[in-house]
């Protein structure tokens, strides 16, 4: 797709997952072991031959930036096109803007240098294996202004509270936008992924600026979309949206089921991530793994049941784990018993025995504690 470029929108609300984002953004939260959540949808524009990404940073970009880096695991370090890193700033009011459309405008030089026509639009909190061309070539045939792309699910009243959901018609256009409250099963779930022609998302920033500084793309696309052609693509893959503890949660660990991890990774479209030359892992002579998933350079000296452990994380001996998730370089003491929950980078638990949540509603223990 040499004539579409990508812009990953971090925009995102992240105040049902501030417990992990007070050091990141959600697209930097780690996930399932070695990835963070950004992986998933730059690893799908790269396998949909769009090599022209522009990741637009809210704020606290250092854990995400440090991640990225110059773009190489996804094949993005290129002479021309390649990965581009557009930071938050301070304004005239000494506050960040509040919306995509604002930064957006700021950068908009970008936008217009670009030498692709199209442009595909997607946030990093809705987790999916995707080849874009489908959708990006039903855009181009309907000669529709915008395509939003939605899935239809039979799960709203549980997952995707607070999504986006759609309203269509039988001949494919959104007559309507609300959110999700779990009010019942059936719902179109949009997916925030936006593809339209380079020059309309131009024209669309400029409207929405004369409108109101505050404006968002969906409030934008909600204003118009009776003077505007917007048609739908429905997907009907794997998705998962990531915008809450409960939902990091039960879906890292439900990826433990091998024909919902094999839903999400295929062999023929990969997803990529930073290489890290870590040690195998170690398990002692008392070690008991169960349904898990454990990275390398990793030490188990304990049990570990159906639960997620990153790199370089140590369950000490007669230490418990169970239905939890560990991330890097957390070390859980002699004799602690730890179930439904999740401790973020660094964390040492030694002094308390007994850290245990509910599995709808897990203990956090946030980057760098020490329990």
């Amino acid at each position: 797709m040499k004539d579409v470029m990508g812009i990953i929108n971090l925009h995102d609300n992240g105040t049902n997952i501030k417990e992990l984002t007070n050091h990141r953004p959600i697209a930097a939260i780690p996930f399932l072991g070695r990835y963070r959540i950004i992986d998933f949808v730059l690893s799908n524009m790269v396998n949909s031959g769009i090599f022209n990404v522009g990741v637009f940073i809210q704020e606290k970009p250092r854990p995400l930036t440090e991640h990225l880096s110059s773009g190489e695991p996804w094949d993005l370090n290129r002479k021309k096109d390649g990965l581009f890193l557009f930071y938050p700033y301070y304004n005239s009011s000494n506050s960040l803007y509040m919306t995509e459309i604002k930064s957006l405008k700021d950068n908009i030089e970008y936008i217009e240098n670009s030498t692709q026509k199209y442009v595909i639009i997607a946030p990093s909190y809705m987790i999916c294996n995707m080849d874009y061309n489908e959708a990006i070539n039903y855009h181009k045939q309907s000669k529709g202004d915008i395509t939003v792309v939605y899935k239809k699910v039979n799960n709203a009243r549980e997952d995707f509270l607070g999504c986006d959901t759609l309203d269509v018609d039988k001949e494919g256009r959104i007559i309507g936008l609300s959110i999700n409250k779990g009010d019942c099963d059936e719902k179109n779930i949009s997916m925030e992924m936006y593809i339209m022609k380079k020059d309309f998302l131009i024209k669309l920033i400029n409207k929405a600026l004369e409108l109101s500084a505050l404006y968002s793309l969906k409030d934008t696309v909600t204003y118009f979309h009776r003077e505007i052609k917007i048609n739908t693509f429905q997907y009907d893959g794997y998705l998962e949206c990531i915008n809450s503890i409960s939902a990091y949660f039960a879906k890292s660990l439900e990826l433990l089921n091998i024909e919902k991890a094999k839903a999400l990774f295929k062999e023929d479209k990969p997803i990529y991530t930073i290489t890290k030359n870590n040690a195998p892992t170690k398990y002692g002579k008392d070690a008991k793994v169960k349904n898990s998933y454990i990275a390398n350079g990793a030490i188990i000296e304990g049990t570990v049941e159906n639960s997620i452990v990153f790199r370089g994380v140590k369950v000490e001996k007669g230490a418990l784990v169970k239905n939890s998730i560990l991330m890097p370089q957390c070390r859980i003491g002699e004799g602690v018993y730890m179930e439904n929950a999740i401790a973020d980078k660094n964390s040492v638990i030694s002094r308390v025995k007994n850290v245990v949540g509910i599995y709808g509603e897990p203990i956090v223990l946030e980057k760098n504690s020490i329990v």
